[in-house]
């Protein structure tokens, strides 16, 4: 029987019907999916004010960006702003349909299905630009159909509500570029050290390419690998007409990053970290993170990376001429939160006149300890607290000739006990010397009687007038440094000096800015009045003494022709050893022990281990300032000035009065009015104002009482 038209009606509407109820059927399972899932999706409204957090930028003194505070590094960037090749880098790589499609590329999906079916699993996304968006706002990153189909829902509304340029400048300023940084401007700055609008060809591709697999394909660590998906990237704009053969193997042949920009975990994280822990006080945790503020700080970066690598290799130097059992070679530097049992050191410059901090280390890798030796650390100063005791006598009415015996002393201390103090070489005493002698030799007997004369709570007010409140007792001792300061307000004090007898106090932000440009705060120089200007001169002047001719000659070297003073200091068994030295402009002081306070051996004295490095240190600083070039060695920036009253007198060098003759006469500098009358008198050398008058070989000097270190 055969198969009539009738027939073949009823069964086509037999199956129409069929095919129409599966249809109805899945649109009703479509329904009810959208129906049941749109409860979980964000409203328009906030999609529209959808905030993504912006971190702060912080950048050096020359304007550079060199480090962001954020839980997700990110700076805005603008459609308008960006390079055309960087958006066709994109589309022509994740999603070459995009002005086609409404948010889902069916075709795309449609692939991906029957390629996940064939493998058993979800390895094929074909999410478009907008799903990826849409996951990134306000999805997880896991493959589950349930994301997907709240993926594709969300594209549908995403692209009914917003043009194509909006999605792709949102699409930019929220997808993951590696190495904790998030938009393209920020990655721009991040790897090539521009903004995204100044990105050429090879760079937006390689941007683009990063979009796959962030960590994997990071220019940084991945070079090899960020190569090749940055040329297929290339092959994909050449096949979609984006560019041309020419800018193709052009393109194909750059380098991968012209100039390695700043990484993570430098030197400058010391300072970084410093200046965090101040900015969250004032601004709170969420501003400092979210707010996109602008901080504009005093750092020298370059200054930075150099002291850095100058400290490391002296140290290193030092470590293995000592054998010592651990040194910093032993450890990588990538090692995170140890012990550093390695001899360690730490570095802070700064200007003289504005108080702005130029470098700080505070140790040597900040890796391996994020302590800030420079901030937190109390050491004891050693010879470097001298200069502040002899600004005491000079305002006693000390001068560069008064002369004291250097001779054994006793000191019958309060408890009962005796104290012997020696000098730097235990056996040896100098006899009659002159203040300027003294300071430049670090004579230690010396300034033990200058201090019973001048009294220590004379000492201790003048400590506290050069900032170093530390709490502690004062007593015959503190002359040779045994009370613990910290080394931020030691190396600060210095700059008394060369600022004419004002104290800076140490600035390490200039401005700080909000998202839209208002400037919330802006840097003031501090200062504090610690003595008048012939006083802090006099005290210049002689420590140019210990530059030149004493125990920091060796700061002197390295080309440091310039004008320089400065103090070493040693402690007790060589636990602790500095030098802090300076010129007009900039004040530069190196501390070095190790953290447990163990001795680092016979002769590690200030001037042996740090004054070397800090004439590299401070010679770069002023080059640095100097635009590159270093001044001439009769520069007057960097020379002293020289008060009106202050006046020049030919003395005789040994016995501190006026000199007969000009063979042995030597030029000392005075505050008029004070320089000696006679040129030898019955006591035989320039004791006033001293007690030791006609002092015996053995003087027993009684310790009357303690006094407080000011705080």
């Amino acid at each position: 029987m055969g198969f009539s038209m009738d027939d073949f009606r009823r069964y086509f509407k037999k199956y129409l019907l069929i095919e129409a109820c599966v249809v109805m059927f899945i649109i009703g399972i479509i329904i009810g999916i959208l129906w049941y899932y749109s409860d979980e999706l964000p409203p328009v409204t906030e999609m529209r004010n959808y905030h993504m957090a912006q971190g702060s930028e912080v950048y050096d003194r020359y304007g550079r960006l060199i480090h962001m505070f954020a839980f997700e590094k990110r700076t805005m960037a603008f459609y308008q702003e960006l390079p055309p090749y960087l958006v066709d880098a994109l589309i022509a790589t994740e999603d070459s349909n995009f002005y086609e499609h409404f948010g889902v590329d069916i075709k795309g999906t449609a692939r991906a299905f029957f390629v996940n079916i064939k493998r058993g699993g979800f390895s094929q996304g074909a999410s478009t630009i907008t799903q990826q968006l849409a996951r990134a706002l306000f999805l997880t990153q896991n493959k589950q159909i349930t994301r997907k189909i709240k993926e594709a829902m969300l594209a549908l509304i995403i692209e009914k509500n917003f043009s194509k340029s909006e999605i792709i400048e949102m699409y930019f300023n929220k997808i993951y570029f590696g190495g904790g940084v998030y938009g393209v401007e920020t990655a721009a700055k991040h790897y090539f050290k521009k903004s995204a609008s100044e990105l050429s060809l090879p760079e937006a591709a390689t941007l683009a390419g990063i979009i796959q697999i962030p960590n994997y394909l990071n220019p940084i660590k991945h070079p090899e690998r960020a190569i090749k998906r940055r040329n297929l990237v290339l092959k994909r704009m050449l096949e979609e007409d984006k560019i041309n053969q020419t800018q193709y193997i052009n393109a194909k042949n750059a380098p991968l990053i012209q100039e390695r920009a700043p990484v993570k975990n430098d030197p400058a994280d010391y300072f970084i970290e410093h200046i965090r822990l101040q900015l969250e006080r004032k601004y709170g945790t969420q501003m400092l993170f979210e707010g996109g503020l602008k901080i504009y700080t005093t750092l020298d970066y370059d200054l930075t990376q150099y002291a850095d690598s100058v400290m490391n290799e002296y140290l290193s130097i030092r470590e293995n001429a000592r054998d010592y059992p651990n040194k910093y070679s032993d450890y990588s530097p990538t090692e995170n939160d140890i012990k550093t049992p390695y001899l360690q050191g730490g570095m802070l410059s700064m200007e003289a006149e504005t108080g702005e901090v130029l470098a700080m280390l505070g140790g040597r890798n900040h890796n391996h300890s994020k302590f800030n030796r420079m901030i937190h650390a109390r050491r004891s100063p050693g010879s470097s607290i001298k200069p502040i005791l002899y600004t005491a006598a000079v305002e006693k009415g000390y001068t560069p000739a008064t002369v004291i015996q250097d001779a054994p002393t006793v000191v019958h201390l309060l408890s009962g006990e005796e104290w012997r103090p020696h000098n730097y070489r235990r056996d040896r005493y100098y006899g009659y010397v002159t203040m300027r002698e003294a300071l430049a030799n670090s004579h230690n007997i010396w300034a033990v009687r200058a201090l019973y004369d001048v009294g220590a709570a004379n000492f201790a007010q003048m400590a506290y007038r050069f900032g170093l409140t530390t709490g502690k007792h004062a007593n015959m001792s503190s002359a040779l440094g045994t009370t613990e300061v910290k080394p931020i307000n030691l190396i600060s004090s210095y700059t008394t000096f060369p600022n004419n007898g004002w104290r800076v106090i140490p600035q390490f932000i200039l401005k700080v800015e909000d998202k839209d440009g208002k400037v919330l705060e802006e840097m003031e120089v501090r200062k504090e009045e610690v003595c008048n200007p012939e006083v802090a001169y006099l005290m210049t002047n002689m420590m140019e003494s210990v530059v030149n001719e004493g125990s920091g000659w060796m700061a002197k070297l390295n080309g440091m022709d310039l004008p320089a003073a400065g103090k070493t200091g040693t402690t007790d068994n060589y636990k602790d050893a500095w030098f802090i030295g300076f010129n007009k402009k900039i004040v530069t002081g190196i501390w070095v022990g190790f953290d447990s306070n163990i001795s680092m051996g016979d002769r590690m004295s200030g001037g042996v281990v740090c004054a070397p490095p800090w004439s590299k240190i401070q010679l770069k600083a002023i080059i640095n300032q100097n635009h590159g070039v270093k001044p001439k060695k009769n520069d007057s920036r960097y020379r002293f000035v020289v008060p009106e009253n202050i006046v020049k007198v030919p003395i005789n060098p040994v016995t501190g009065f006026l000199a007969f003759n000009e063979e042995n006469a030597k030029d000392e500098v005075f505050i008029d009015g004070t320089e000696p009358k006679v040129f030898l008198d019955s006591l035989m050398y320039n004791f006033y104002p001293t007690h030791y008058k006609m002092c015996a070989d053995s003087v027993t000097v009684l310790e009357e009482k303690s006094v407080r270190w000011y705080n």
